[in-house]
């Protein structure tokens, strides 16, 4: 567990947060110092910048506009603020999440939604969360995932979550363990460390029949659905123009519906996740034209483990690429490797990764090792299929 505070970043980035009298470095420095913190009282927390999502826009990359615009409502957020943030619900299925109200007077309802905070627990991986959404804004597809942004919470906020929690009824061994961590974590008279998700799409809705759950030893994916069919090198290419029907009243595009689950796949790979398939986490939602997307809104069950089961387990699950995608990785593997080349503006592996999100559980340094194992499994899984598929191996 990462126990020390995180210095803010100078160098021509926007800070990415406020953390009292926190000191200001650039990415390179980041290695050789550290800024001590964990045994002091918890300050505000207040959200001032996006770092990777503002490097990303200024190497010329657009954001999604949904991204955008989360940047803006969580710009300068202090939940510590009781004029204007307030807690009155919480939210998740087997995790256990605080709601953020804004208080708004012209609002009928009086506030508006800001999303809710999670917490690190048994169902919840909050580093997950922001390292998924950040990944998925460099490859160019943020417009299919949940934006979710770094964020402790202090003291008022901590005590309105403690009190949500113990006035709640919650049943079920899992939620009763999540409790008892969260409750844990809040005592120990610290910040508590997590995510900020922001408010699921309107039209979000789970895709079933996707996923066979039953399957050891977590679900798997059903091999049958189409477009898990259109993801296998060894199976015809999937065709732009061509209508997939998910459900009823979500219908997309044969080749992007393909596309974007590859792109989910990736990172499930990536990172290790192990519930995607377990049943509600395969989701679709409809954009402005009522086009159907694949819609990566729970990425918190995964781990940056010491073992590489669950990489292994979803790399072995698909087999088509996104061509732009595979090069982006073969960058960040190439940076971690040999950081002095430089990534976005970044010279230190370690600061690149804390800001990607990979902040609460282990030392920045375990983290580069073993991310850059993770890519390179995933780039020689993709080298393989090539070798034997040749272009089959990608859309394009």
């Amino acid at each position: 567990m990462l126990n020390k505070k995180i210095p803010a970043l100078a160098s021509g980035l926007a800070l990415s947060v406020s953390l009292g009298a926190c000191a200001h470095q650039s990415h390179n420095e980041f290695a050789n110092n550290e800024v001590a913190g964990a045994e002091r009282a918890p300050a505000s927390y207040v959200i001032q910048g996006y770092p990777i999502l503002q490097a990303i826009e200024a190497s010329g990359q657009t954001l999604a506009e949904t991204t955008k615009d989360w940047m803006k409502k969580w710009d300068g957020m202090d939940l510590d603020d009781s004029t204007k943030y307030q807690f009155k619900e919480l939210s998740g299925s087997t995790s256990i999440n605080l709601k953020i109200q804004k208080i708004d007077p012209t609002d009928p309802k009086g506030y508006k939604s800001r999303g809710s905070f999670v917490a690190r627990n048994g169902a919840a991986n909050p580093d997950t969360e922001i390292a998924y959404f950040q990944m998925s804004a460099i490859f160019g597809y943020d417009h299919i995932f949940r934006p979710a942004a770094r964020y402790e919470l202090g003291p008022r906020a901590s005590a309105s979550f403690r009190s949500l929690i113990n006035n709640a009824s919650i049943h079920g061994s899992a939620r009763l363990e999540n409790k008892a961590s969260i409750l844990k974590a809040i005592g120990s008279g610290n910040a508590l460390r997590g995510c900020v998700k922001a408010k699921k799409n309107d039209t979000a809705t789970e895709l079933t029949d996707i996923a066979n759950s039953g399957a050891a030893p977590n679900g798997a994916p059903r091999s049958s659905h189409p477009v898990i069919a259109s993801i296998q090198a060894g199976n015809p290419k999937p065709q732009a123009g061509t209508q997939v029907t998910l459900k009823k009243g979500y219908v997309g595009d044969a080749l992007e519906l393909a596309r974007e689950y590859s792109v989910i796949m990736t990172l499930d790979a990536i990172f290790g996740q192990w519930d995607r398939y377990s049943g509600g986490n395969v989701v679709i939602m409809k954009d402005k034209d009522g086009h159907a997307h694949f819609y990566a809104t729970d990425n918190g069950g995964a781990d940056v483990n010491k073992g590489t089961s669950w990489n292994e387990h979803n790399l072995a699950w698909f087999s088509r690429y996104d061509r732009k995608v595979v090069g982006r990785v073969k960058e960040l593997y190439a940076f971690l490797n040999n950081p002095a080349s430089g990534y976005l503006g970044y010279t230190s592996a370690e600061r690149f990764l804390v800001d990607l999100g990979l902040y609460t559980q282990l030392d920045p340094g375990t983290y580069v090792e073993r991310m850059k194992r993770n890519l390179k499994l995933f780039l020689d899984r993709v080298a393989a299929v090539e070798a034997q598929r040749g272009s089959a191996a990608y859309f394009d």
